[in-house]
């Protein structure tokens, strides 16, 4: 907290009144950011599980080739898929000077809510060696959390979504 603070006019960014508007421009151009980096940290945990999912065995085979186990990492790849299209789209809509404001909001939400739920389940395959750092995916659910809570929370991004819809 900054309490009768005077800051010299050549120091200043902007005009006065303007610090609000300024931070929330920061923020919304680090999203597509953090939604590429979500995508990049889900599929370092679905690469993680598929290569101990082929080294883990039970009753005689790899974990992988049981069927919960199968499914779980058939669902984190469309999940990611599903993610890192949205980024994509995004970005591609940035690059050819198109409007991507609700993109980014979607791209963000979605693709950190996906961060999230993948790294859970790999820490779930990965059973007890999922909360061993050796093992690497504890450190990705961990980072996955922080890309809900960046450049504004999913429950913000649902906001800005929302808002768009009902205007």
């Amino acid at each position: 907290m900054f309490t009768d603070v005077k800051v010299p006019k050549e120091n200043k960014i902007g005009y006065d009144g303007f610090g609000f508007k300024f931070a929330i421009q920061t923020l919304e151009g680090g999203r597509l950011g953090i939604a590429a980096l979500s995508v990049g940290i889900a599929q370092g945990a679905l690469d993680l599980s598929v290569q101990y999912s082929k080294e883990r065995k039970t009753f005689g085979k790899p974990i992988g080739y049981h069927q919960s186990i199968a499914f779980k990492l058939s669902d984190m790849a469309v999940k990611i898929k599903n993610a890192r299209n949205l980024v994509l789209k995004c970005a591609w809509l940035k690059d050819n000077n198109q409007p991507y404001g609700i993109e980014k909001a979607m791209a963000k939400q979605y693709a950190a809510d996906i961060a999230m739920e993948v790294t859970t389940e790999a820490v779930q395959i990965h059973g007890g060696y999922g909360y061993v750092k050796e093992y690497h995916v504890e450190r990705l659910m961990r980072d996955a959390k922080l890309t809900q809570i960046y450049e504004g929370t999913s429950e913000v991004q649902k906001i800005i979504i929302s808002r768009n819809l009902l205007k």
